[in-house]
Order: C-alpha cells, then sequence, then structure tokens
C-alpha cells in the first residue's frame, strides 16, 4: 500500500533535478518539499501503519520523532532550509515569486542529504 509513497517522492526528486537544468528554480524548490513530504510519509506509513493527511513538512517531522528524534534532530540541523522548502511549497503555486540558483542548490543538497541520512528507512 505505502509503495506509492515511495515512488512518488521519487518521481518529484527526478522532477526536481530536471526543473534545476531547465533553470525553473521555483520548481526545484516546490518538487524537493514534494519528495521530502512523501519519504517522510512512506516511512510513518511502513512503520506506524498511517501517515498524517497534513502538508505541514514540520508537522511530519515531528510525527516521525516517534519512530526516531533522528528526523527532529535532522530537521534542526537544516532548520533555515526547511523553513526555505515549505515556504516554496505555497509560492511556487500561487504567488509570483522566483528563487535562486543558489537556493536550488541548497535544497538539491538538503534531498540528498536527508536520503542518505535516512536511508534505512527508505528500504
Amino acid at each position: 500500500m505505502s509503495l506509492f509513497l515511495k515512488e512518488n517522492a521519487e518521481y518529484f526528486k527526478k522532477k526536481a533535478k530536471e526543473a534545476y537544468e531547465e533553470k525553473r528554480f521555483k520548481f526545484v524548490l516546490f518538487f524537493v518539499e514534494q519528495s521530502i513530504q512523501l519519504y517522510l510519509k512512506y516511512i510513518l506509513y511502513k512503520n506506524l501503519g498511517e501517515y498524517p493527511k497534513t502538508h505541514k513538512l514540520k508537522e511530519i517531522i515531528e510525527d516521525a520523532s516517534l519512530i526516531s528524534k533522528d528526523f527532529l534532530n535532522f530537521y534542526n540541523k537544516f532548520a533555515d532550509i526547511f523553513d526555505l522548502v515549505e515556504e516554496s511549497s505555497i509560492t511556487a503555486r500561487y504567488l509570483d515569486k522566483e528563487y535562486s540558483e543558489a537556493s536550488a542548490k541548497k535544497v538539491l543538497k538538503l534531498l540528498s542529504e536527508f536520503k542518505k541520512h535516512f536511508e534505512k528507512w527508505l528500504v
């Protein structure tokens, strides 16, 4: 049942990289947010049998901290980038706001670090 969450997360990761190559930086941020959100929901469903129906990363991470405090520690370590990613979830869709290439690189690195750090949860 939960495998589709992981598959969708992988698709958004691919789209984030494509958007970067196309210099569509606001979509890089949006796709990274979607990817991390779905990876987290996959982990939650796999371990707890359910996941929150919210789109707020902070709340999802707080739920994941029930599995391991490492999720909250990771969030706190990268809080400034998570703030940027969460903001982009709204602005990329509803506002005429652009993001820089530097911001796009930061969030792609965040996604890479997330996958590496929580690899054992994503199998």
